[in-house]
């Protein structure tokens, strides 16, 4: 039978492999839990940093179609590189349907998609495929034009080299709108097990269009 020293120490390499092996990029959100009209199209392009352990920086470009009163179809496009090393790249691409609710303050989205990666070491090099159900809670408060949102995001994702992990993204956002654009404003955390990293995010969007 083991001791606890034992134990303590299966625990500790337990955790440290779970933070070296995660990968996933907490990517800002912009966008909130109301839906769009149909056939409205809405279009957000924005950058991302990040600091912690395997953190990155990088740029998204957002776009929203309205399918019904309560149904957007969602995608999304990023490239980034890991801040810790100059010679890589990650590529990443989603897309899914977003349910809302009649009351426009909850949302639940189920982006599905890919990354392909290049990093130093090729420990999650080649493609990763991605399964991302998020949830999302809005609400207003005193000037109608700004909104904040949290949202919390599941990813499932399968490489070929390192197999099948899971994560948890969560984070808060903030849109501001204006007589013409909106700025969005994000900070992200995930984790697979320990903390292990903070991303902050800005972008920028006209307003929905026909």
């Amino acid at each position: 039978m083991k001791g606890p020293s034992s134990l303590i120490i299966v625990l500790i390499t337990t955790l440290m492999g779970m933070v070296f092996s995660n990968c996933t990029t907490a990517l800002p959100e912009f966008q909130n839990a109301a839906s769009l009209a149909p056939r409205e199209h809405h279009i957000a392009i924005g950058g991302f940093s990040g600091s912690g352990l395997n953190a990155s920086t990088g740029g998204i470009a957002v776009c929203n179609y309205g399918l019904t009163q309560q149904l957007d179809f969602t995608s999304n496009l990023s490239a980034s590189r890991l801040n810790i090393e100059q010679n890589n790249i990650r590529i990443t691409t989603l897309a899914g349907p977003k349910w809302s609710s009649a009351s426009n303050t909850w949302a639940l989205s189920a982006p599905i998609g890919l990354s392909y990666s290049r990093t130093f070491n090729d420990v999650d090099g080649g493609y990763t495929y991605l399964l991302t159900p998020t949830l999302y809670k809005s609400w207003k408060y005193g000037n109608p034009n700004n909104t904040s949102t949290f949202f919390a995001r599941s990813e499932f994702a399968y490489n070929y080299i390192r197999g099948r992990w899971y994560s948890i993204v969560g984070g808060y956002s903030q849109e501001i709108m204006t007589n013409q654009f909106i700025h969005y404003l994000s900070v992200s955390g995930s984790t697979n097990g320990p903390f292990y990293g903070v991303y902050f995010g800005y972008g920028l969007s006209l307003k929905a269009l026909r």
